[in-house]
């Protein structure tokens, strides 16, 4: 199975930096409707037999033109949102984009029990991701894409992938409408084929 995974499009959130996890959340801005079409080109000559889609409004708004070019049924899947930002909902100041960045990087050590107030752990968000893409999987789906969020499908990577090097976040961090590409090697294990524009071996 062939998984192609890719961060929604720009928000006026991502601009002003806020931490915008809950549904529905803030839509594509312009240049967010934008990376959305030319996502369609620059899938073009892929082929495709499923397109999934977190149930959040940016996801599903890049997500969209794709599985129409294709005359595919975009599937929502609620298993498939960002990871709560619990009680920072919507903040943008340092102090709490800093607490939620932690809680990620002390998952990325194995930290998987670490959340902030009111949101998730790793093992929750974990396992509603993987569950939508194993369903996939055992349906026998040759190509999927998955359009969801940076810290949800990082964190994916993290502990599915079987070459997955954080140190890819530093100079290519996965940026709005980036694309992930991985072939499965065994139950639940992965490997990177590409990180957005970059050939992995």
């Amino acid at each position: 199975m062939r998984l192609i995974l890719i961060r929604h499009g720009q928000t006026a959130s991502n601009v002003a930096q806020a931490l915008d996890t809950a549904a529905p959340g803030a839509p594509l801005d312009e240049t967010g409707l934008a990376q959305a079409r030319e996502l369609v080109r620059r899938l073009g000559a892929e082929d495709v037999d499923a397109v999934f889609s977190s149930p959040l409004l940016r996801a599903k708004m890049t997500a969209t033109p794709l599985a129409d070019s294709r005359g595919l049924v975009l599937a929502e899947h609620v298993g498939l949102s960002e990871i709560s930002a619990g009680d920072l909902e919507m903040r943008n100041d340092p102090e709490a984009q800093l607490a939620y960045r932690d809680v990620f990087f002390r998952w990325l050590s194995g930290d998987l029990a670490a959340k902030v107030a009111g949101g998730e752990d790793a093992h929750t968000a974990l396992d509603r991701f993987n569950s939508v893409i194993e369903q996939a999987r055992a349906a026998g789906t040759g190509k999927l894409v998955v359009v969801s969020h940076a810290a949800m499908l990082v964190t994916w990577l993290a502990s599915r992938s079987t070459n997955f090097d954080p140190g890819l976040l530093s100079p290519l961090p996965l940026a709005n409408t980036g694309v992930v590409t991985l072939d499965a090697v065994a139950r639940s294990r992965w490997t990177m084929r590409s990180w957005q524009d970059r050939r992995l071996d």
